[in-house]
């Protein structure tokens, strides 16, 4: 009798672990980075641009996060992005204080990127969007200048 509610404390603790346990589709802001940090060595320090800031964050389906970045005339920006998982459908869109889109990287995957010469110097948002995830997904950002 001891034995067999041991084994059942045992298989129930073992449920208990696998159900607490992190799925692959949760957020790893890690990984979303380290996607970032492969695209900065390859897009921005392999052509001669300098990184201006970077960041990471998190949003579910569906969701977006703005940032407000001032842009300078006579400069080339890019923009980048990295998801931290399969599946992911990242988007950037950069806006004008008008708010007439700029320019935009809509395609179905989790590296977007947008390259931006402004007309004018000002204050700009970029507006990173979650187009799709199964789960939360952590993402990171960077900005990128070239005179």
């Amino acid at each position: 009798m001891l034995r067999s509610l041991l084994s059942a404390a045992a298989v129930t603790a073992l449920v208990a672990s696998f159900l607490l346990l992190p799925s692959s589709a949760q957020a790893d802001p890690a990984k979303a980075e380290a996607c970032l940090d492969d695209l900065i060595s390859a897009a921005v320090v392999g052509n001669g641009n300098r990184l201006r800031a970077k960041d990471t964050d998190s949003a579910a389906d569906k969701e977006e996060v703005v940032y407000r970045v001032t842009l300078y005339k006579g400069m080339t920006y890019l923009l980048l992005g990295c998801a931290d998982g399969e599946g992911v459908d990242l988007d950037l869109a950069v806006f004008d204080d008008a708010g007439e889109l700029v320019d935009r990287d809509g395609s179905p995957d989790a590296q977007p990127f947008v390259s931006v010469e402004p007309a004018k110097t000002g204050e700009y948002v970029l507006r990173v969007m979650v187009q799709y995830a199964s789960a939360k997904t952590d993402f990171a950002v960077a900005v990128a200048y070239k005179n």
